[in-house]
């Protein structure tokens, strides 16, 4: 069965371009793969999307792996394995969320959310503005019933593979409730998309001590122990995160959001610094090209790219949050992430844990 990915084409610091290169690859490689069907649609103004095609083709600084072919990219457009879904309108990096859903419904955001809202796509992404993001797709799309606020769920890399942790920046103020739902869905996700019955969830606290932490953090303890039971771990403090202590970690978008640009951050001195140092040294630099192969491993690893996207995990649908400054590689994963997130039923197994209360902790 064909899965079909609705991209906002013209969202993220590079507009088009990065797009184009992402869809391309990503349909290029299911095809040349022989993997199920893949259908990226390109939403935004037709001639500003294709007009873009040329500069999208002539890149020089995009990784071979991810450079396109452009006879191959008409061949896919023939076929209808890409397809523009025209509008006229562009959302700015800058826009206010709420002005832009009033004032821009025919804007390439729009689009990708109108369009799995027809049933068309299985998920939309955008790279764009990721306030805009959220509001288009509660705007289009609605929350699943009984959930209060949808979450950006995010992934970091760990000892142990990936922690998950939400709310990395939707939500600023969140009361008990809406952290015991962040943690159900949190679950719900975690077994789904990595196959992990047993899944570990726990609060992000300032101490792992049963009386730490401010009152909604203790207020949400009790509620998600009884409500998921033996997959509630307890308090873990932001160095878990990395640790892989747990899998899910559960928090308000204020302190998500600043966990995230930290770690951002932090990957981004530590390879800078090592850079500068190494070439203050030769011998250092020869010790540094000699471990290159573990400090490339390194580096994939803590590369946002890797994963591509963050699900805005509460929608009555799929939708994918990408970073803003994305390349043609982290838009090829987003559109894989997407479609793995389809071919899992992902948003079955959340309307099941949220139609019945006792059902939640309970898939896999």
């Amino acid at each position: 069965m064909k899965t079909q990915i609705a991209l906002d084409a013209m969202g993220g610091d590079f507009l088009a371009i990065p797009n184009l290169q992402g869809a391309f690859t990503a349909v290029d490689q299911s095809v040349r793969q022989g993997l199920a069907p893949l259908k990226v649609y390109l939403c935004g103004p037709k001639d500003k999307v294709l007009g873009s095609l040329e500069e999208a083709v002539s890149d020089k600084t995009v990784h071979p792996d991810y450079a396109i072919q452009p006879d191959r990219f008409q061949k896919y457009l023939s076929e209808g394995l890409l397809e523009v879904a025209d509008c006229t309108q562009i959302v700015d990096m800058d826009e206010s969320p709420a002005a832009v859903v009033r004032s821009k419904r025919d804007s390439s955001l729009a689009k990708a959310f109108q369009l799995v809202k027809e049933g068309k796509a299985g998920a939309a992404i955008s790279a764009g503005n990721s306030g805009a993001v959220m509001a288009y797709g509660i705007a289009l799309l609605g929350r699943i019933s009984e959930v209060k606020r949808p979450a950006i769920l995010c992934h970091f890399p760990s000892k142990t593979g990936v922690t998950a942790l939400l709310d990395a920046g939707a939500n600023v103020d969140c009361s008990p409730e809406i952290l015991l739902q962040f943690g159900v869905m949190g679950l719900i996700y975690f077994q789904s998309i990595f196959d992990k019955p047993s899944a570990k969830v726990a609060l992000l606290n300032i101490g792992s001590e049963e009386g730490k932490g401010n009152e909604a953090v203790k207020a949400t303890a009790p509620l998600l122990k009884e409500r998921i039971g033996e997959h509630y771990f307890g308090y873990v403090e932001g160095r878990d995160i990395m640790k892989g202590t747990v899998d899910v970690i559960v928090c308000d978008g204020f302190v998500g959001n600043v966990v995230l640009k930290t770690a951002e951050g932090v990957a981004q001195v530590v390879k800078e610094t090592l850079k500068e140092e190494f070439s203050r040294n030769p011998i250092w630099g020869l010790g540094a090209w000699l471990a290159k192969g573990g400090f490339v491993a390194m580096k994939n690893k803590l590369d946002y790219r890797e994963y591509g996207a963050a699900p805005l995990i509460g929608l009555n649908g799929l939708g994918l949050v990408a970073h803003g400054s994305s390349d043609g590689k982290a838009i090829t994963n987003a559109i894989k992430l997407g479609e793995r997130y389809c071919q899992q039923g992902l948003m079955e197994k959340l309307h099941v844990a949220f139609s019945s209360p006792t059902a939640a902790g309970k898939v896999g």
